[in-house]
């Protein structure tokens, strides 16, 4: 029997300090924890843009994106979700994916950037709560 695995699955999570990043195959990524590095796209940013390029490879329509764990996130990471709708939303409209955030609305910083985000980029950004 021969499997073939998709882009996504063949990605390695970096480490980064305070943060879990787990791949939830066949379409998924979830980050817990808190970001509050005073640069975190040095870590990040690459993977996120690898994770964006798997999922095109993959031909995914939706990316879900588990956030709920997340509990804090300082500014300059939360350019790093406005950055991945933007990627998402320059590409073809016939190669774009859903990026989908599961997010947890308790959270203030969760239900503030993500229902802006989503109003920001509706074609692309959507959210689905827990919690």
């Amino acid at each position: 029997m021969c499997t073939i695995m998709n882009k996504l699955a063949q990605l390695k999570p970096p480490q980064v300090s305070g943060v879990g990043i787990q791949l939830v195959p066949p379409s998924g990524l979830k980050l817990s924890g808190t970001i509050a590095t005073r640069d975190p796209a040095e870590d990040l940013a690459p993977f996120l843009r690898s994770t964006h390029g798997a999922a095109l490879q993959d031909k995914l329509t939706e990316l879900r994106v588990d956030v709920s764990g997340l509990a804090f996130v300082n500014s300059s990471a939360i350019r790093l979700f406005v950055d991945w709708a933007t990627w998402v939303n320059n590409e073809p409209e016939a190669q774009r994916y859903q990026l989908t955030f599961v997010m947890n609305p308790s959270i203030t910083w969760q239900k503030t950037t993500f229902t802006a985000l989503k109003s920001l980029t509706p074609k692309v950004v959507a959210t689905v709560s827990v919690g």
